[in-house]
């Protein structure tokens, strides 16, 4: 996976058309403002490529903000949905402790239906399951 001219210093952006998405590999844990440019940089690349299925590997992120999941998934993502004027489809690989932490666990937290969908996930093969069923 060759990344692309979106990838920062601490996220790798590669587009897969080969599987209809856009991954997102973070590389290191980040700053707050270090968040906000690497998710910016992803609406970048989804726009450029058209692409409304994410994988987003969060593994490596370890200092993870109170804030920063639920600014991501109540106002990013939401807003990336409209400007692609389609839906949107993310999945985020978690460690498993991570996810064991989260009252909400694996699966598609958002409304069925509804333009935004995301779900959590600790294998990345049911994650590129989850993608390609939507």
């Amino acid at each position: 996976m060759a990344p692309d001219q979106f990838s920062t210093d601490f996220l790798q952006v590669a587009h897969r058309p080969d599987l209809g998405h856009l991954t997102g590999r973070w590389l290191r844990s980040v700053s707050e403002a270090e968040l906000h440019a690497g998710y910016a940089a992803l609406r970048r690349a989804a726009l450029h490529h058209g692409c409304g299925h994410w994988l987003i590997d969060a593994r490596r992120r370890t200092n993870r903000s109170l804030n920063g999941p639920e600014w991501v998934t109540t106002q990013f993502l939401p807003e990336v949905q409209r400007a692609l004027s389609g839906p949107l489809r993310v999945c985020f690989l978690v460690l498993p402790d991570y996810l064991a932490s989260l009252s909400t666990g694996a699966g598609a937290p958002a409304v069925p239906g509804s333009p935004v969908q995301f779900a959590r996930f600790v294998d990345e093969g049911a994650a590129n399951a989850w993608l390609a069923a939507g």
